[in-house]
């Protein structure tokens, strides 16, 4: 396998053979025997690995904190897996074993105090991408890394590392970010590369419902670049409803919608949004919050976009009713300055773009849109707040 490889589009069945060739291009190779060994965790669904690695005490611990699970089970399996790991087991856990024969080459200068490495294979799909975690030799964590050879992907660690130029020169009060280190766009066979540093450490989590720490977070986000207008929301939802890739009933939805939001969307509230902000992209690290993965974020999404799309992550929709009226109850809780009405607006226009974007990802990929899994959740809850109007927000 060639330390370079050609950029080209993901392919669904062959997401490991796609990691392994970035790791290639970062001159990593598996071998037979020598080098260091590591331990593959397989996801319960979609094909993706965590690689951890062996016989290394408290750095093979320390891996463990690129597993960030959602539920409570797997938070507990991760605690039993650290341990095995600090012993250097691997029975119950691990789903195979792999050596590389040696830690990836970066450029010089950057994180010289690395000593081993854990990867993540990334979910299979259009974006698919490699992560890296960096530690030291007494298992801190030093930064991340992620690497792509897909042209889809290229350009949304572009917008990341331009995202976290600008956040850095905001200078948040309420949250630390990663420090951009070096980002390499690709050029010619060479694959895209974006590290930072990290504060994570072993011990951090991510609480599955948003703290205060989470609200203050959001709050300045919205005080410090919040606009007005959601024009170009507008002209997403009439694009997601011509969209022929899309089931009739989305198109529908969409369509409804638009027509629910048409006389609200100049004057609804705009702000910069992390756009994937979840309990597994962010955790409390004493008083303060920590938000990492910005390759998604936008400068004009309706405002509460962050705080709908964390607790439906966290909390999955299977009672409609309820959470449409827990959503809004947040919004009211974290932006008391905006009436029912709005709120109410607000959480349906997050809802009906999270779906637009999750529909499309799921066409990419293969090319049916039905493949969301949380498509039928997501729909029904959707329903509940066109079918409801404003009486949810009272």
């Amino acid at each position: 396998m060639s330390a370079s490889l050609p950029l080209h589009p993901p392919s669904p069945a062959e997401p490991f053979e796609q990691f392994l060739g970035d790791l290639a291009a970062l001159g990593v190779r598996p071998v037979a025997s020598g080098g260091t060994a590591y331990g593959m965790m397989k996801a319960r669904t979609n094909a993706r690995w965590w690689l951890m690695p062996l016989g290394a005490g408290r750095v093979s611990s320390a891996s463990i904190a690129m597993y960030q699970p959602a539920s409570a089970i797997a938070r507990a399996a991760r605690l039993g897996i650290r341990a095995a790991l600090r012993a250097g087991l691997t029975c119950g856990w691990s789903s195979g074993r792999i050596r590389f024969d040696r830690s990836p080459r970066l450029p010089d200068g950057v994180l010289p105090d690395l000593a081993m490495c854990a990867y993540f294979t990334g979910t299979a799909g259009p974006h698919r991408k490699t992560a890296i975690q960096f530690m030291d030799a007494g298992g801190g964590i030093l930064g991340y890394a992620k690497l792509s050879r897909n042209s889809l992907v290229v350009p949304f660690l572009s917008h990341e590392a331009r995202m976290l130029g600008r956040l850095d020169g905001m200078r948040l009060r309420s949250a630390d970010v990663p420090k951009l280190l070096v980002f390499h766009g690709f050029e010619g066979d060479a694959p895209s590369l974006l590290v930072t540093d990290s504060r994570k450490e072993a011990g951090t989590y991510s609480p599955m419902d948003p703290r205060p720490e989470h609200l203050r977070f959001l709050a300045e986000l919205a005080s410090r670049t919040g606009s007005r207008g959601a024009l170009n929301a507008g002209g997403e939802l009439l694009r997601l409803a011509r969209d022929n890739r899309l089931p009739t009933a989305w198109r529908h939805r969409f369509e409804r919608g638009l027509d629910e939001l048409r006389a609200s969307l100049p004057k609804l509230p705009l702000a910069l949004a992390h756009g994937d902000f979840t309990p597994w992209n962010s955790f409390v690290r004493g008083e303060r919050l920590y938000v990492f993965d910005w390759e998604y974020a936008s400068e004009d999404l309706p405002l509460g976009y962050d705080l709908t799309h964390y607790v439906l992550a966290a909390r999955g929709a299977a009672d409609p009713v309820g959470t449409a009226g827990q959503l809004i109850a947040w919004m009211g809780n974290t932006f008391p300055e905006h009436d029912s009405a709005t709120r109410h607006a607000l959480v349906l226009l997050s809802l009906l773009l999270h779906a637009g974007f999750y529909l499309c990802r799921a066409a990419e990929c293969q090319g049916d849109a039905l493949h969301w899994a949380d498509g039928g959740v997501r729909g029904r809850l959707i329903d509940v707040l066109l079918d409801n109007g404003g009486a949810l927000a009272c």
